[in-house]
């Protein structure tokens, strides 16, 4: 099985007067196409630096799903014939709102839709995947809740937590009415219309989610409403997940229903050669300046940039 170190060789092979950490971008790119030449179909790829600390800490805004992101995925879908993709992703999640609209990019052009899961796809990313036939992950990947974070002052919160606080205020307040002096503080941190938005959150994802797997995963089966149904109430119950980054992998997606093939069950030259994906993506995420990847097997490429002081491949640290 290919290492990182393997990937960094390859990397380094290429260096050049203007490539002074190696060539990242036809070591990449020749990954998409072996991984296309095994699979026979097309490979979709959207990647963002979420996981570098530093550019987690200086680009955040661009790691995120945005409406921006439909141009990229406008750009990387409108030259592919087939009605089959594979949809390489490694995202934090973002914008519900835009998940939507990408959803509807990909839903125009594609019938079959497989998304593959290498790191994370987490939040609104979850919820992207959800809108695939299938999913293709290896042990170490992982998907998240969905339960919508809402911004309260300067911080994030769940907004069935939010809900749940005014529950508790209404049962305590009701049962002994001396206690608004505690409450108080409290509930004066939250804007009049909040708990009406932390509803409408909530059942967004959920409706969202409800209908993606009816629609594509579950297309045909007699009881796919009640299926997608159990998934999106598990993704979007914050009691259970007790933490929005909390891990959801493969063996707890197949146990909720979800159709997922686990990597490490296909042939080994597709393992290897996804393996390979990764690492390619992952160094250059790491060792550039690039915070966002949208690219294909056929060639067709944008990639965002942030001017963060370029971080070489250590691979004794992986």
């Amino acid at each position: 099985m290919t290492s990182w170190q393997d990937i960094q060789k390859e990397i380094e092979a290429g260096k050049e007067p203007d490539k002074p950490f190696g060539d990242f971008d036809s070591v990449r790119r020749t990954k998409y196409k072996l991984v296309s030449q095994i699979t026979n179909r097309p490979l979709l790829v959207y990647a963002t630096a979420f996981h570098h600390p530093i550019k987690l800490r200086t680009a955040t805004p661009f790691l995120n799903i945005d409406l921006s992101d439909k141009d990229g995925f406008y750009e990387i879908t409108r030259n592919i014939n087939s009605k089959a993709v594979d949809v390489f992703i490694h995202s934090p999640g973002g914008s519900a709102e835009a998940t939507e609209s990408i959803v509807k990019i990909l839903r125009s052009k594609f019938d079959d839709i497989r998304f593959i899961i290498t790191g994370d796809a987490k939040s609104a990313a979850t919820m992207l995947v959800m809108s695939g036939n299938k999913l293709l992950m290896d042990r170490s990947a992982e998907l998240g809740p969905i339960d919508p974070q809402v911004r309260v002052r300067d911080r994030f919160s769940p907004a069935g937590s939010i809900r749940e606080q005014f529950k508790r205020a209404t049962v305590v307040l009701k049962r002994d009415p001396a206690q608004l002096p505690v409450w108080i503080p409290l509930l004066q941190e939250f804007a009049p219309a909040l708990l009406v938005e932390c509803e409408n959150f909530i059942n967004l994802s959920k409706t969202l989610v409800i209908n993606w797997l009816s629609e594509f995963m579950f297309q045909g089966e007699k009881d796919a409403k009640r299926k997608a149904k159990k998934i999106a109430s598990y993704l979007t119950n914050e009691k259970i997940s007790l933490s929005h980054a909390r891990r959801i992998d493969a063996e707890q997606l197949r146990k909720l229903g979800v159709k997922v093939d686990l990597l490490e069950e296909q042939d080994e030259k597709l393992q290897d050669a996804i393996r390979q994906l990764h690492l390619a993506i992952m160094a250059t995420l790491d060792g550039t300046a690039a915070v966002k990847i949208f690219e294909n097997s056929e060639g067709a490429v944008l990639i965002r940039m942030v001017h963060v002081e370029a971080v070489p491949i250590q691979p004794i640290q992986r």
